[in-house]
């Protein structure tokens, strides 16, 4: 009964932590963060990305690239988590702009990044000094 306890009090407490594995790597992310993240990315073509606050949401290219024709071109369903430390402190660097949030997406469905080639991309959000929010793999996708 101890042990049904503590398990389940665990899982309570880790709710917002996944691990996704990168590189041949398992890392450690967490996807219950300020809610300044949550939202939609977007810019002036059709691309996107959206962060849902249960750590789920979509990634849609402005242009797709060179994908094989297999490659079906639409949204991509994804699983997000910003990196943690050893600490368990969201990963974060200072840039020139601001400041540099890595993330790693996942996609959950048929469509993959890189041409439908990678099931995982990291990625960066980056906030920038006078508070905007953008997608570093899309130079004009900024928070509304």
């Amino acid at each position: 009964m101890k042990y049904l306890i503590v398990t389940a009090l665990f899982l309570f407490i880790d709710r917002d932590i996944r691990i996704i594995e990168y590189n041949g790597s398992n890392v450690k992310t967490i996807y219950e963060v300020d809610p300044k993240f949550y939202g939609e990315y977007k810019g002036r073509k059709s691309g996107f990305l959206t962060l849902n606050e249960d750590g789920t949401g979509e990634y849609r290219y402005d242009v797709f690239g060179f994908a094989p024709a297999s490659c079906i071109r639409q949204t991509i369903d994804i699983e997000w988590g910003f990196l943690l430390d050893d600490n368990g402190e969201m990963v974060k660097f200072k840039r020139e702009y601001g400041l540099s949030y890595p993330i790693l997406l996942k996609s959950t469905g048929e469509t993959k990044f890189q041409g439908c080639q990678k099931e995982i991309m990291l990625d960066f959000i980056m906030e920038y000094k006078n508070g905007q929010l953008g997608v570093s793999s899309s130079d004009d996708w900024i928070k509304d």
